[in-house]
């Protein structure tokens, strides 16, 4: 009894913690904004109920109403609401979790990185953060945490994530899981973890970090050493190394942040040392700005190409005012006038033509292998049905979680009361290939885990040079 009365006064004093400082909105004003998110979806989007059924979602949005009858602050409203965008299974249709707001409490951490998966094992060790001592071991099930099956949790994360497939949604999880268990269970600072390492089990109590701990570690521990046989260029988004006369280049991100002078660097260097093997590393990358892959698909193309075969787009209030936002810096052309003269509601298919290839003394002729996983997304999977239509090289990993047929160019708003921002698809892509069926993603050559998918690359290049020698 008397470990029960412990706990529940650290529920009572976590739960008055996190309603400080946080804003509170009448049931009224969370009404209006669960009624302003379904008008901003019905007039922005194509077809927000591809795969969850209009009728459902409208009963959805009705149950959840009559459930709000109390003040909530914006992490419980965020944490009623968002599970309905997360039905929709559309990545690009999304409420961006208030993550300024919790960590404006400051509350404790579990200092830990952790694997989500949709099947068992469902929940993973990987590593302690920076500086933590490692007191679970990396690779170890996670049973419970504070006697909440592994399972609920991550099936609680998942609702609470939009995207196209539900291992997406929990590995996309993985990256906010403090957030998650906060907002969801109100932990603060006290964990009780259930594991299993070696077939046994064991039970670890953790003490959380606040932030300013987990920054002050991390900063003591920062290596600053680097690998004799890696090339690092000074970029954030992307980084060259070479092992073994294999190039490997590591994206992080589409982004435009001084991708042309690390690209001119990177294969300077591939050129002048005479590297006839290359590695594209989109393992993790969310993607970004398409128009970076059609840049960089200029260094190991020599045909016209296209990323995308068509787009469907649906002309909106929110999209017109997106493009009036871009207007203040610069004149409207002849194109951005035709789009805001169309009715709302009105839709219009685009073609697109190929690229014609540049002059380029950098262009790699050599093989190319491409890493991909189910955290590939947006442009870079995009990138990757490209490269896999063109048949450029040899693609290893697992299917990304970027569809080849998928809704995409974003259009963002805020909802009126609780300042939620939401953002919605207002396009429909069809990537070079792809068909009315092909709601799927990128399908590698050779299948590998996303840890093992570099070595499955390096061996193969390796077999592949004895074989020709």
């Amino acid at each position: 009894m008397k470990h029960n009365y412990i706990l529940l006064l650290l529920l009572f004093f976590s739960s008055s913690i996190y309603s400080q400082n946080i804003p509170v909105l009448t049931p009224i004003q969370l009404k209006q904004d669960i009624d302003s998110l379904v008008k901003y979806l019905d007039e922005t989007h194509i077809n927000p109920y591809y795969r969850y059924p209009k009728q459902l979602f409208q009963q959805d949005v009705i149950a959840l109403k009559k459930r709000i009858t109390k003040d909530l602050n914006i992490l419980d409203f965020y944490v009623r609401i968002q599970p309905l965008l997360g039905k929709l299974e559309d990545g690009h249709t999304d409420l961006y979790a208030p993550e300024d707001s919790y960590n404006i409490l400051d509350l404790f951490r579990l200092p830990y990185h952790f694997k989500l998966n949709v099947t068992a094992p469902f929940i993973t060790c990987e590593k302690p953060f920076r500086g933590f001592n490692a007191e679970i071991p990396a690779g170890a099930e996670i049973i419970t945490i504070n006697a909440i099956p592994a399972k609920q949790i991550v099936d609680d994360i998942v609702a609470l994530n939009t995207g196209e497939s539900r291992s997406f949604r929990a590995e996309y999880g993985a990256q906010k899981f403090n957030f998650y268990l906060g907002v969801l269970y109100k932990m603060n600072g006290n964990y009780t973890i259930r594991y299993k390492h070696n077939n046994q089990l064991q039970t670890i109590f953790i003490q959380g970090a606040r932030s300013k701990q987990i920054t002050d570690k991390f900063n003591e521990s920062a290596d600053t050493t680097s690998s004799a046989d890696a090339t690092p260029l000074p970029c954030d988004s992307y980084y060259l190394q070479i092992i073994d006369s294999i190039a490997i280049i590591d994206f992080k991100s589409f982004s435009w942040n001084c991708f042309k002078r690390f690209s001119d660097s990177a294969f300077t260097v591939i050129k002048k040392a005479g590297i006839k093997d290359l590695v594209l590393n989109l393992i993790d990358n969310g993607g970004g700005d398409s128009d970076v892959g059609d840049a960089f698909f200029q260094y190991i193309l020599d045909k016209p190409f296209t990323q995308y075969d068509k787009v469907v787009e649906k002309n909106s209030r929110l999209l017109k005012a997106r493009l009036n936002k871009h207007l203040l810096s610069r004149k409207a052309d002849a194109s951005d006038s035709a789009l805001l003269a169309k009715p709302n509601g009105s839709i219009d298919t685009v073609h697109y033509s190929t690229i014609a290839i540049e002059d380029n003394p950098l262009r790699f002729k050599g093989s190319v292998y491409l890493l991909i996983n189910g955290q590939t997304y947006s442009s870079a999977a995009d990138f990757a049905q490209c490269f896999k239509h063109y048949k450029r090289g040899l693609i290893i990993g697992e299917e990304t979680g970027g569809l080849i047929k998928s809704y995409g160019d974003i259009v963002s708003t805020q909802l009126p009361n609780s300042k939620l921002r939401l953002i919605i698809s207002s396009k429909l892509y069809y990537n070079i290939g792809a068909t009315d069926e092909d709601w799927k993603g990128v399908v590698p050559d050779i299948t590998a885990t996303k840890d093992k998918a570099l070595s499955v690359a390096l061996k193969t290049i390796r077999d592949n040079r004895k074989v020709a020698r």
